[in-house]
């Protein structure tokens, strides 16, 4: 089914069993995508527009139950629909940026109960709940301001694994309902004060070469055949690399492809080098989209693992050039490159 008519499907439903129908669409997207001879960019940037009008018409239907909001706020998508980089096989990464503390208990429990509702609802919808908790339900992941703008500055300045990790799902933020401006304001202190935090982009290049893809030949058909997790041995190491590139420059680009391009020229790459780098990417995530499409054509669940000794010739030969690329670039962005955040 064509992106539009699925998100004109989602911006009309009345309720919330209307909104669960039209997120039956969302597996249509990618295959319309696809044949159409879409790349996984456009996959990602057409299942991200689903999610996105999901998001707003379940808080918007929410909203009209539990009354005005109390004050002003912004529910924020991280993660893979931060970058705009989702597929139909994907969970939910969000979180509220309130404007000030809520001024007493009733006003806590509309923000928690907004919260809940578009959680739940998102799940119902096939956003499947983050298993790592990195949700607006979260107490932790909905307060004011002020409290993120502490937290990322505690990150910066206490860098150990745990607020790495931490950090590195909030570096993808983007507003998606309410006040922009909060969002605007914690990026830009944030953007600001990280590219000189040391410590801290030390770490999160440490992070980043961590996720690096596999060595393992990919097998020719008839040999033993291995799986592959495209999603952590080829996507998550070019979103660690790309991410630690904006962030040591302070690039306000989202989606890695994006990074990547505007990181060139500060990071001292050639053109050349990060052309080889972002054709990489569209290789490997045009690739995931696409077998993804044969897994719900054939009626299995879509996911990530791939054999890649059931590819054709051509599929092995651009997959293992991509791996082979983020491995090498992995390690010749090494030291001045990326202000010696990868020593």
């Amino acid at each position: 089914m064509h992106t539009d008519a699925v998100i004109r499907q989602i911006d009309q439903a009345g309720d919330r069993a209307a909104v669960l129908r039209a997120a039956r669409g969302r597996a249509g997207v990618q295959v319309a995508v696809v044949t159409a001879g879409g790349d996984g960019n456009a996959v990602g940037y057409a299942l991200t527009a689903v999610s996105d009008a999901l998001t707003r018409r379940l808080i918007r239907l929410a909203e009209a139950e539990l009354g005005p909001p109390p004050g002003p706020y912004a529910w924020v998508a991280c993660g893979s629909q931060g970058r705009r980089e989702q597929t139909v096989h994907t969970d939910q990464d969000n979180a509220l940026i309130l404007g000030r503390p809520p001024g007493d208990a009733e006003e806590q429990a509309w923000f928690r109960q907004l919260a809940e509702r578009v959680n739940r609802d998102l799940d119902a919808c096939g956003l499947v709940r983050c298993p790592g908790g990195v949700m607006a339900c979260n107490p932790r992941w909905r307060c004011p301001l002020a409290a993120w703008e502490d937290a990322f500055l505690d990150w910066f300045r206490h860098p150990d694994t745990q607020a790495v990790m931490l950090a590195q799902n909030f570096l993808d933020l983007r507003t998606l309902h309410g006040d922009e401006a909060l969002l605007q304001r914690l990026r830009h202190r944030v953007l600001a004060a990280a590219p000189g935090s040391g410590r801290f982009l030390g770490q999160l290049a440490r992070q980043a070469l961590r996720q690096r893809p596999p060595r393992w030949p990919l097998p020719a058909p008839g040999r033993r055949n291995r799986a592959l997790d495209l999603k952590r041995g080829g996507v998550l190491p070019l979103v660690g690399l790309a991410r630690l590139l904006a962030v040591a420059h302070g690039i306000p680009a989202l989606h890695t492809r994006e990074r990547l391009l505007a990181a060139q020229g500060p990071a001292g790459v050639s053109a050349e080098g990060m052309a080889e780098l972002v054709a990489a990417w569209d290789r490997i995530v045009t690739l995931r989209a696409r077998h993804q499409v044969r897994q719900l054509r054939s009626g299995r669940p879509p996911g990530n693992a791939i054999l890649p000794g059931r590819l054709d010739a051509g599929e092995r030969r651009d997959l293992r050039r991509a791996l082979r690329t983020v491995r090498r670039m992995q390690s010749g962005l090494a030291g001045p490159r990326t202000g010696g955040v990868l020593q």
